[in-house]
């Protein structure tokens, strides 16, 4: 009880006991004294705490649209009025379709009333239509039937665009040419970068918006006004420059080596995937582990009727069409298979021994590889050879510090489409969340554990049990959620 309302466990036993003796319901106890309550019978007003956690008992089955802010009872006469019965099909509506219902209906409290009323859809009725709108992406127009797709890298031999002051005959420094820095600290005095966008968007893997044709279940989130939500970009605690603004310079110097360090969850891979999307560039994404040897980078060689060829890698493909190849995880790689990059990472050329090939990356072609500081929470990660660490121009991407810029970048990404979990909400979540990563002792709530507690709200979880769960699953095998329980209940 004390997840949902301001109960102690005592109170709510206690209110427990009162409501048997008062006939509203009877229990039944087991062995171990907990009781069930069966033989429910309600009798007069629910009590005050109730009311205040869960609202007022509606009494009747017709949908009151006067919990909606904005409706008054001649606007909740005339929404009926004009066919819509349920939630759902007011939501459904457009902002033209009920302006001027009433006088008082303008177009401005119109889009909030719609707003407000997304929120009292539910949740399994959004989620439903959000599944269908990906099954469909998946049907086969031969059988009308869903079906998985199996795409051969070593087959896509498209190249990514051009780039783009090329196609435009713009000069090679024409700003419209290349990637701005206009997000976090750069917000108020956009900054030039240098690196190029390419010309086509429509790359197959350009990384792909939640509202494209083609978006997957990694599609970049969306706003209200259908534009990528930036990542919240951490400043280098080191060099003191926003890293998306550092990373994009090194990204337009060539096919420089990038390594980002960072706790799991702070956004690693999505900065690449923004940088990416915002300049038209392919995205590999590579997750590598202890048994990865170079062939699973470069490709093996197969028979090929009488002779062996070599067949294409993920990473020996997206270098020749000029792919940007993310290895996450990196250090945790057999020697050989770091060792067989050396080449690449020094001169920008790849020698495939056993493919007796020199391979020339394609001019976009880039490489980043991410992973997580050598420290006790990360105990399974290793420490980079020194020779291969050298190789790389390296930055580190903490936890967001700010904890406003946190909760806008959560709200923009929680509460873009449909309302989840109001703003002071969301800051008291953040507030705590901040203090669980100042504690080694308490499990550490990173920023994609912060979206997918979010996600939990959305399906019904009220936000303090949210935290709880979150941090029970997130939990190390010597750390216990509950140290930190006492802490959570100065927030929420």
């Amino acid at each position: 009880m004390s997840d949902y309302a301001d109960l102690s466990d005592q109170d709510a036993a206690d209110l427990i006991d009162e409501g048997a003796d008062a006939g509203i319901y009877t229990l039944d106890r087991s062995s171990g004294g907990n009781a069930t309550i069966t033989g429910v019978s309600p009798q007069g007003t629910e009590p005050k705490v109730i009311t205040d956690a869960f609202g007022e008992l509606q009494q009747d089955t017709d949908v009151d649209f006067r919990v909606i802010s904005v409706v008054t009872d001649s606007i909740n006469d005339a929404l009926y009025d004009a066919g819509y019965d349920d939630f759902a099909s007011l939501a459904d509506a457009s902002i033209d379709d009920i302006a001027s219902l009433t006088s008082t209906l303008t177009e401005s409290r119109a889009e909030n009333l719609l707003k407000e009323a997304r929120t009292h859809v539910p949740v399994g009725l959004r989620l439903a239509k959000t599944a269908a709108t990906y099954y469909g992406q998946r049907i086969d127009p031969d059988t009308e039937r869903a079906a998985a797709r199996v795409t051969d890298l070593s087959l896509v031999t498209d190249s990514v665009g051009e780039p783009l002051y090329r196609s435009e005959g713009w000069e090679p420094d024409d700003e419209r040419g290349m990637y701005v820095s206009d997000i976090g600290r750069n917000a108020g005095s956009p900054v030039t970068t240098g690196l190029h966008l390419l010309d086509d968007p429509d790359y197959p893997s350009v990384p792909k918006t939640a509202t494209h044709p083609d978006a997957a279940y990694d599609a970049l989130p969306v706003d209200d006004n259908g534009e990528v939500v930036p990542p919240a970009v951490p400043i280098d605690p080191r060099f003191q420059v926003p890293l998306d603004e550092l990373i994009a310079k090194k990204l337009a110097r060539g096919l420089v080596p990038i390594r980002v360090v960072g706790p799991r969850g702070s956004g690693k891979n999505y900065l690449i995937k923004y940088l990416c999307h915002k300049t038209n560039r392919g995205y590999q994404s590579i997750d590598v582990d202890r048994a990865t040897e170079p062939e699973d980078l470069f490709g093996p060689l197969v028979p090929d009727g009488d002779v062996i060829v070599p067949r294409n890698g993920a990473v020996k493909q997206g270098l020749l069409n000029g792919d940007t190849i993310v290895i996450n995880e990196f250090p945790v790689m057999q020697a050989g298979a770091a060792i067989a990059l050396h080449r690449l990472l020094n001169e920008g050329t790849l020698l495939v021994k056993s493919h007796g090939e020199l391979v020339e990356p394609h001019p976009s072609a880039r490489m980043v590889i991410t992973m997580n500081p050598p420290t006790r929470e990360y105990r399974d990660s290793e420490p980079m050879n020194s020779a291969t660490r050298g190789r790389f121009r390296s930055f580190e991407q903490p936890y967001i510090q700010e904890i406003e810029e946190e909760v806008e970048t959560l709200d923009r990404q929680a509460n873009s489409n449909d309302p989840v979990v109001d703003r002071p909400t969301l800051k008291k979540i953040v507030q705590f969340a901040h203090q669980t990563r100042e504690n080694e002792s308490w499990p550490t709530l990173s920023t994609r554990n912060l979206t997918i507690l979010c996600e939990h709200i959305e399906d019904g979880v009220y936000p303090k049990a949210a935290v709880k769960g979150v941090l029970w699953g997130v939990a190390e095998p010597n750390q216990y959620p509950e140290d930190a329980y006492e802490t959570l209940n100065d927030y929420l």
